[in-house]
């Protein structure tokens, strides 16, 4: 598994990729950066709090690589079952799964990690200006530390698992198109409510790790149903 994952990798110049994750970081931070400034003052400014603070990252970061992923699987799995060149790939001597499983290890590897590095990156830097240039109001403790990173864990685990859902649509006409509205729509719903970050559907739970379990659920299915319909 590791030699296939390190051949998709080279293939696709992955490098490459994380490139353009540095620059959607950049973007999001001149984003947040932007929002403060114009926010200042206001009655529900977003970075009244701490906890608002991290939750409104979060969230931001959250939807931004959540279509990062849906780009990444129209290019990895739907765009070679559209454009045909999945079928050399299976004349390997390698089972099919396999080499599905070495895509979406890839996908959710990555999203997953670059969600959890942007959350943290985020944090330290606002944390840092509010040193300098205070801002928000309540003062940030090592016990709520302790709790942001295991909460910025989990959240980044289960919005990986999240961004695999689009492959249900993709597949079923091969249509990247399709993945990536379903990619956006998912973003929309699962992050609405974002001028109020805190009360947000993914602030729930129960539907965080749905949503992530049903992720999961649909890349587990997927790889079986290489042998019959999605191969046709």
């Amino acid at each position: 598994m590791l030699k296939l994952i390190s051949l998709e990798l080279r293939k696709y110049r992955f490098a490459r990729h994380i490139g353009y994750a540095a620059l959607a970081d950049l973007a999001i931070l001149l984003f947040l950066t932007l929002l403060g400034l114009t926010d200042y003052g206001a009655e529900d400014y977003a970075y009244a709090t701490y906890p608002e603070s991290f939750m409104l990252i979060d969230t931001f970061v959250r939807a931004t690589f959540m279509i990062f992923a849906g780009a990444l699987i129209s290019r990895m799995i739907v765009g070679e079952y559209r454009n045909k060149t999945v079928s050399v790939l299976f004349t390997y001597p390698i089972k099919r799964r396999k080499l599905i499983a070495a895509k979406l290890v890839i996908i959710f590897v990555f999203t997953f990690g670059m969600i959890l590095f942007t959350d943290v990156l985020m944090g330290f830097v606002l944390v840092a200006v509010d040193r300098f240039y205070p801002f928000i109001a309540d003062s940030l403790t090592m016990e709520q530390v302790r709790v942001l990173l295991l909460e910025y864990t989990v959240s980044s685990l289960s919005a990986a698992a999240m961004s695999l859902i689009p492959l249900l649509f993709g597949m079923r006409k091969h249509s990247v198109t399709a993945t990536m509205v379903s990619s956006i729509l998912l973003v929309l719903i699962v992050d609405s409510g974002f001028s109020r970050p805190l009360v947000s559907i993914n602030s729930i739970i129960a539907i965080h790790l749905s949503l992530g379990a049903a992720g999961l659920w649909i890349a587990w299915l997927s790889m079986f149903r290489l042998e019959m319909k999605d191969v046709n």
